[in-house]
């Protein structure tokens, strides 16, 4: 940035676009412009901190001037020392007050910058990861050549809930559900993929252990007793389904993996539901 606006010219929407591209975003400008509110924030953060240096620099290099014409004069009129001096005080310190506010200002931008860059990979209603989180994970993983699981969870029957008992209770369901795969699958990454679908990521376990792992969290979700919060009316046991899958040595990409999780949930429905498959 400080590049960029050298010598006081204008930082372009463009550059604007670029800085935020290479420090905050990974994808094209239109999904990191337009996609998500939080890479918004943090775009209009970019440009107005672009302005707010601007300032500071335009404000330094006038004070910078009167000095350098200060100094001339003194040189030969010694009688006008005592004016002179004064201005160049004032102006010095009506400078480092602007300065002092652009720089609290700078900060408190630091700081909702953070806040949004940390809610644009959280999940609002779970506070879990959410799907740009899981991917960029994903693709981390992807490049690292490492071997991993991903799981992907289902609630079973999750229409009816809704249906039966309407979109709160359903909401407080997907809560529920997300703090029991958290807590059973443990360190794990796990996030939202979308509605009432989970992701889970192991890296670093073989097929098996990834399918144990996500069975005890399956039978542990299955022994919460449900009641409705309104009425103390039992629920019945929530459970869900899900397909495992690990990563194949000459894969370049998340697709078929994901893919074949995904088969292997379908199936896991279709054998009944509350069953975790390898696929």
């Amino acid at each position: 940035m400080n590049a960029i606006i050298d010598g006081g010219v204008r930082m372009s929407q463009q550059q604007a676009d670029d800085l935020f591209i290479q420090f905050v975003g990974h994808v094209g400008v239109a999904n990191a412009i337009e996609a998500d509110k939080g890479q918004d924030l943090a775009r209009h953060h970019a440009i107005r901190l672009g302005e707010i240096a601007q300032s500071a620099a335009a404000a330094t290099g006038e004070f910078n001037r009167e000095l350098s014409a200060g100094y001339d004069r003194l040189d030969g009129e010694t009688s006008d020392l005592a004016p002179i001096v004064a201005s160049m005080i004032e102006r010095s310190l009506r400078a480092e007050n602007e300065l002092a506010a652009a720089a609290r200002e700078v900060e408190a931008l630091r700081r909702e910058l953070d806040v949004a860059r940390h809610d644009a990979t959280k999940d609002a209603l779970t506070g879990l990861h959410n799907r740009r989180a899981l991917d960029m994970e994903l693709e981390r993983l992807i490049a690292s050549e490492g071997p991993y699981l991903v799981a992907i969870c289902d609630i079973d029957r999750f229409k009816s809930v809704n249906d039966r008992y309407g979109h709160a209770v359903g909401d407080r369901v997907i809560k529920t559900v997300a703090a029991s795969l958290s807590e059973g699958c443990a360190p794990h990454m796990v996030g939202r993929w979308g509605g009432e679908e989970f992701l889970v990521i192991l890296p670093d376990l073989d097929l098996e252990d990834g399918v144990a792992l996500v069975d005890k969290a399956r039978r542990d979700l299955g022994q919460r007793p449900f009641n409705l919060r309104e009425t103390d009316e039992p629920m019945g046991a929530i459970t869900f389904s899900a397909g495992v899958a690990m990563i194949g040595k000459d894969e370049a990409d998340n697709v078929a993996v994901l893919a074949r999780a995904d088969a292997a949930l379908y199936r896991a429905k279709d054998q009944g539901r509350n069953l975790v498959l390898s696929g």
